[in-house]
């Protein structure tokens, strides 16, 4: 117990005395954790459809978590926000990023329905990954 609290203060002593990020610096890494987010999301969906792993009754969890993370994909990249792997095209073409971003919801929200209704994944997943890819293609530095 007594270790713990000292690691919590010591955590709480580096928080506070890191220098403060920018506000854009510190939206561009939470796009960053967010994305990174959906992308171990996406890799656990794949590693239980082709059977890496057995964990099926997880994908559900992944599905729906998908799901929401594409509902907030299209706040992550705020004016000011430019940096890391995301491409200036972002910015520059807005609308069509905003179609593809479009996408991905869909994608995302269909996977969801189809473990939910216990349909046929593979597909579904598959468009997801193509929606990902839309993306990545165009607007990620890889």
């Amino acid at each position: 117990m007594r270790t713990s609290r000292s690691l919590l203060l010591g955590a709480a002593a580096i928080a506070f005395l890191a220098p403060p990020l920018s506000a854009s610096e510190g939206a561009m890494e939470y796009r960053q954790h967010t994305m990174a987010a959906v992308g171990g999301h996406t890799t656990a969906l794949f590693d239980i459809l082709t059977g890496k792993v057995g964990h099926t009754g997880h994908l559900a969890a992944h599905a729906e978590a998908l799901k929401a993370m594409s509902g907030i994909a299209g706040t992550l990249f705020p004016e000011g926000s430019e940096g890391g792997d995301a491409l200036p095209g972002i910015w520059e073409e807005a609308e069509d990023f905003a179609e593809r971003l479009s996408a991905f919801e869909a994608a995302a929200g269909n996977l969801s329905d189809v473990v939910s209704a216990g349909g046929e994944v593979m597909p579904a997943a598959m468009e997801l990954g193509q929606a990902c890819k839309g993306c990545h293609d165009n607007y990620r530095a890889e």
